[in-house]
């Protein structure tokens, strides 16, 4: 007779750890796996509210970034009244609040003739703050190897657009631009690698998607070419329009006398409404 192997029966995967994936920076991830776990309201918005500073500072939206650090700010406050002070302290810690309204402040302007962006060690003393937050290190990284493009000094601006790109693999502003590198290098197919990389990333990037078109265009597949630049131009289109609307809202937030504006225009259009009702029906 011979003894049998003891049965056992597979143990349940442990339930995914939303705190994990804030300490890898994976806050999306992060996200999820609090919704799945059935967290407090008041925890997943303000993992919400990171994702959220984190995307916009992908996309170079700056108005949506300082938008979402408000909101992030007051709602972190909000978590030991809520008896989730241990998640406070921890989100805290990680996102250091106060140091990424600094970072965001010295990403303000770049790209408008502002801040020494001229010089690659003046550019990287003005954007220390965002170099050392993990929300905005690959933004500032980013910056700098395109300065170091425009001065044409590619394999600076290679270095530099790896560097973002290990800080934070989501980036894909400086995944476009090491594909733009390929590209000028002569290496169409390799720079299309990166920009269908980037649209897995980002299915919305006009950049990416006109870019595409040009490597495309330039292995003699030109009607791929159309189609790719010609749906950059309506992503372009849509994302100008968003751009604009929040410029406006941000100018409007910071500057008393246009939010003063903006309530006599929607108490002059009341009116006008009013008076055109009281028209007709007399």
């Amino acid at each position: 007779m011979t003894d049998s192997a003891p049965s056992s029966t597979p143990s349940a995967a442990a339930p995914p750890d939303w705190a994990a994936f804030a300490r890898a920076g994976e806050w999306r991830r992060s996200l999820a796996a609090a919704r799945v776990t059935g967290a407090p309201p008041e925890l997943t918005g303000v993992l919400d509210s990171v994702l959220h500073v984190q995307e916009a500072v992908r996309g170079r939206r700056l108005p949506q970034a300082r938008r979402a650090w408000a909101g992030l700010e007051e709602a972190l406050g909000d978590l030991p009244a809520r008896g989730l002070a241990g998640e406070g302290a921890l989100l805290k810690t990680l996102v250091s609040p106060r140091a990424l309204g600094d970072a965001l402040a010295s990403l303000d302007g770049l790209g408008r003739g502002t801040g020494g962006e001229t010089e690659p060690e003046a550019l990287r003393e003005r954007l220390a703050p965002a170099l050392a937050h993990p929300l905005t290190r690959a933004e500032a990284l980013n910056a700098l190897g395109v300065l170091h493009a425009l001065r044409e000094e590619p394999g600076e601006a290679r270095a530099r657009f790896g560097e973002a790109q290990a800080a934070d693999a989501g980036h894909y502003r400086a995944l476009t631009n090491l594909a733009n590198l390929d590209l000028e290098a002569g290496r169409p197919a390799e720079a299309e690698a990166r920009y269908r990389e980037v649209l897995r990333l980002n299915p919305d990037f006009d950049g990416a998607h006109h870019n595409l078109g040009v490597a495309l265009r330039r292995q003699g597949r030109v009607h791929e070419s159309v189609g790719a630049i010609r749906r950059a131009q309506r992503l372009s289109v849509r994302r100008s329009q968003e751009d604009t609307r929040d410029e406006m809202r941000e100018g409007f937030r910071r500057d008393a006398r246009l939010r003063a504006v903006r309530l006599v225009l929607l108490a002059l259009a009341v009116l006008v409404l009013f008076l055109a009702v009281r028209g007709a029906v007399g």
